[in-house]
């Protein structure tokens, strides 16, 4: 079995204890690495098809220590990639993105804390060549391996890299405090809403922070009386998100959008709303203290 490393950076440092997710690039293909070898877009489509639920997470490829499981793992194109890593390395042509869970277990709770500070700062494939070819079109002429159909074995967090490319584009995190579950009343004022899940199913939710592609903004967590926390909705900054690729990133995750109101509405909103929206602003103070 061979491996290959990816770096990735944290785009939020947090952990969300109930769902213990992170999701990034557990590899880049078109780019050359320090083995000479480049991934072409496409090799994972077989391994995927046939054995990707069979794929596990394994702490710094140690087959004695699972940590978790794939939740999603699916090879996407340049488009999908985030843009700092499109405009960093332009001969990427795609990625396979993962979005994982980790098991609440001893080394399992080592690995989150690891990533959450950057020590694990890289994700690591474990894999068997199926494919390849031989091409000499790297720098200079040199010979490079292309890989063009892997059979994957495993992903791990790992500290070492031999691909510069890879990033880690969100670990959950939620603020301590709950809150009371608040009547959904839109538009608001400061933020644009996107709606995941009935909020009225819900007995408790929480407020949370992440990040795409840079950007921050806000995820309400909610779970029924003795059940786990579920993303309810989410909500963008008017003064950092514009109302159209809110829109886009809510159509990504299946959401009902809707946008920010004009600020001459807010007086008009239920009290319920301003209620919500003080309760919010209280929270987010306490948090800067």
């Amino acid at each position: 079995m061979e491996r290959k490393s990816f770096p990735f950076e944290l785009e939020e440092k947090g952990l969300d204890p109930d769902a213990r997710t992170f999701k990034g690039y557990a590899a880049v293909t078109g780019i050359l690495d320090d083995g000479g070898d480049i991934i072409d877009r496409g090799a994972f489509k077989k391994t995927l098809q046939e054995g990707g639920h069979r794929v596990k997470v394994f702490y710094i490829h140690d087959f004695g220590e699972p940590i978790g499981k794939p939740k999603e793992l699916k090879e996407v194109p340049r488009g999908q990639l985030p843009k700092s890593l499109q405009e960093k390395w332009p001969e990427a042509t795609g990625g396979l993105f993962v979005h994982a869970y980790i098991s609440e277990t001893t080394r399992g709770n080592d690995a989150m804390t690891l990533m959450r500070d950057g020590v694990l700062d890289e994700l690591s494939i474990g894999y068997k060549s199926v494919k390849e070819d031989m091409k000499e079109d790297g720098p200079d002429n040199q010979t490079v391996r292309h890989l063009k159909e892997l059979k994957l074995m495993d992903i791990s967090p790992v500290p070492l890299a031999m691909n510069p490319a890879a990033l880690v584009t969100d670990v959950k995190r939620v603020d301590v405090d709950e809150l009371p579950l608040w009547d959904e009343e839109k538009p608001y004022p400061n933020e644009h809403a996107c709606r995941l899940k009935d909020p009225g199913q819900f007995d408790t939710c929480r407020r949370g922070t992440r990040k795409s592609d840079g950007k921050e903004f806000f995820v309400i967590y909610c779970k029924k009386e003795g059940g786990k926390m579920e993303e309810q909705a989410y909500r963008y900054p008017k003064d950092t998100w514009e109302a159209a690729e809110a829109r886009a990133h809510c159509k990504e995750h299946d959401g009902s959008f809707e946008a920010a109101a004009p600020e001459k509405a807010a007086a008009s909103l239920p009290i319920e709303a301003l209620i919500q929206q003080a309760e919010i602003q209280r929270q987010e103070i306490e948090a800067l203290r």
